[in-house]
């Protein structure tokens, strides 16, 4: 399991970097990210293993940096094959599950693990057979 952190930052130089020498320097890897502004504001996601959650929430605090949340991800290894994301898609669309985010958290020689941000865990599960 992996941990998507959020953190709200101003749109300005230097905010990634702050971001990331916090985590650096608390020992924390970053397993994946995705940023985005608008206006001037910025969105950083942040995945971490679940073992390292607790210390980076502690090193983001720390650093003075805004946690706006803080979920479980639920992760899926795949078949490196066309197609496989679209059949994992669609049973957690047939199941009801609305996915927030996904995130490529792991590369194999043969596979491929996405990490999916989900209201309901357990809901997606089953709908995944799990």
């Amino acid at each position: 399991m992996a941990t998507e952190l959020t953190i709200k930052v101003p749109n300005r130089a230097g905010q990634l970097a702050a971001i990331s020498t916090a985590l650096g320097d608390a020992g924390v890897n970053i397993a994946a990210l995705a940023g985005s502004t608008l206006g001037g504001k910025g969105v950083v996601h942040i995945v971490v293993a679940d073992k390292d959650a607790a210390r980076a929430r502690r090193a983001l605090k720390k650093a003075k940096l805004r946690l706006s949340s803080d979920r479980k991800l639920l992760e899926v290894r795949l078949a490196d094959k066309p197609g496989t994301l679209a059949r994992v898609a669609k049973r957690l669309g047939a199941g009801r599950v609305s996915v927030d985010s996904a995130y490529l958290t792991g590369i194999g020689k043969r596979s491929r693990t996405i990490g999916f941000g989900v209201k309901d865990a357990r809901k997606a599960k089953k709908a995944l057979g799990r």
